[in-house]
């Protein structure tokens, strides 16, 4: 297994592509932290999937924009596995809108769950990986932070956001080997893409070259090659998981 031995901590771990994460973490091997922030059926219907992989879990509620409930989830997990060894940050929000039509609240609540929790986590959760001289930190960015968005201005801020941030981090926290990477999805069939309308898909699908949605489990074996020893000499970079969509 290639996460054997491993504690990972994926926050939004409830549903979609958190959900896809957190389970191929166990698959290969690690004990798992899920977290989550209102799904609590989800979570429990997640924790208990991991148990039956016969791998340790334990479900944590915090909304990780808040530096107190992040401090308060990371106390748990100390006296529970001692750290992570490996911290995915997934957690997101996003809400179709032009930028006209945002108020400053809305604007703010996208950049902080989706940027500021980025932040908290990594400087949290990385505490122990200095002591321990090891650690994986993924962060999950988006193909609109590249390409940009016609509607959710806040939503391609942060996320390109998180790509700086990603090699600032990488930069930081090199000399105590720990890697830190970014991985930039496409378009994945979640509940997060589940409303888009039938012509939205295939005008979607349109611009894939491999001709098909993504799923959680692509973005999960990805995530899983991040966290592993083979790619332990990769750091400060972001791979591209789109079906071709983001060839630049």
């Amino acid at each position: 297994m290639l996460l054997a031995n491993k504690v990972a901590l994926v926050t939004g771990a409830s549903r979609g592509i958190g959900r896809g994460v957190a389970l191929e973490m166990a698959r290969e091997g690690a004990d798992v932290v899920v977290n989550y922030a209102s799904s609590h059926e989800k979570a429990v219907e997640v924790s208990h999937t991991i148990e039956a992989l016969d791998r340790r879990t334990l479900i944590i509620k915090a909304d990780v924009s808040r530096p107190d409930q992040v401090e308060d989830m990371r106390k748990r997990v100390i006296k529970e596995f001692g750290g992570v060894d490996i911290l995915v940050n997934n957690a997101g929000v996003h809400r179709h809108l032009k930028f006209w039509e945002m108020e400053v609240t809305e604007w703010r609540r996208v950049l902080s769950v989706n940027l500021d929790s980025v932040f908290l986590c990594s400087k949290a959760f990385s505490r122990e990986m200095k002591e321990k001289k090891w650690g994986r930190i993924i962060n999950i960015s988006s193909i609109i932070g590249f390409i940009g968005t016609d509607h959710e201005a806040h939503y391609g801020a942060s996320k390109a956001g998180v790509l700086g941030l990603t090699k600032a981090l990488a930069l930081e926290l090199a000399s105590y080997n720990i890697t830190v990477n970014a991985i930039a999805p496409g378009w994945i069939e979640t509940d997060m893409t589940a409303d888009a309308t039938a012509e939205r898909k295939r005008e979607a699908l349109e611009l894939i070259p491999l001709g098909r949605m993504g799923q959680p489990a692509d973005i999960a074996n990805a995530a899983v090659f991040l966290a592993s020893e083979r790619a332990s000499f990769i750091t400060g970079q972001t791979i591209h998981v789109n079906g071709g969509e983001g060839m630049f």
